[in-house]
């Protein structure tokens, strides 16, 4: 919403900063911006019975599939020898969320986001689930905050197995 240039959004964290509240309400009205485009495509495939091409059998190659889904970027790489994947990989919206600092230092979004964030009751951080929820992190993807081997109320952490 911000690189389109939304004069709410852009006014908003150009004021207050980024933050969860900013982060929900652009989720709020992106669906509500998009209508258009998608009643365009919907248009565009009304009376067409074949809208898909089968590519036929690929023996050798490679390729990737690169898209902005709901929860950021997402990518798909594949490699086929012999007629069989070899290798394929997928990066997800929460996976690039989520990635720890790379090779330069530079944090990822969920690590940025909690930098400054305040704490009230350090036995029960509630704070820092609503900053990663936020991101509309999958499901099946979960966050811990532990600090020397404790979590925040200093109960233990044992690892799992």
């Amino acid at each position: 919403m911000i690189i389109a240039g939304h004069p709410l959004i852009v006014d908003l964290v150009g004021r207050d900063g980024p933050s969860v509240f900013v982060r929900e309400l652009a989720r709020l009205i992106r669906p509500a911006s998009t209508l258009p485009a998608m009643e365009t495509w919907l248009a565009e495939l009304a009376g067409v019975e074949d809208y898909y091409g089968f590519p036929g059998i690929i023996s050798e190659g490679q390729g990737y599939g690169l898209t902005h889904a709901s929860r950021g970027a997402l990518g798909h790489w594949v490699i086929v020898s012999n007629g069989q994947i070899e290798h394929y990989q997928i990066i997800t919206p929460t996976a690039w969320n989520a990635s720890p600092r790379d090779s330069e230092g530079i944090r990822g979004p969920w690590e940025e986001a909690l930098i400054g964030t305040r704490i009230r009751d350090l036995s029960n951080p509630v704070e820092l689930g609503h900053v990663i929820r936020s991101f509309d992190a999958c499901l099946v993807c979960t966050v811990h905050a532990i600090t020397g081997g404790k979590n925040l109320a200093g109960r233990v952490i044992k690892p799992a197995g």
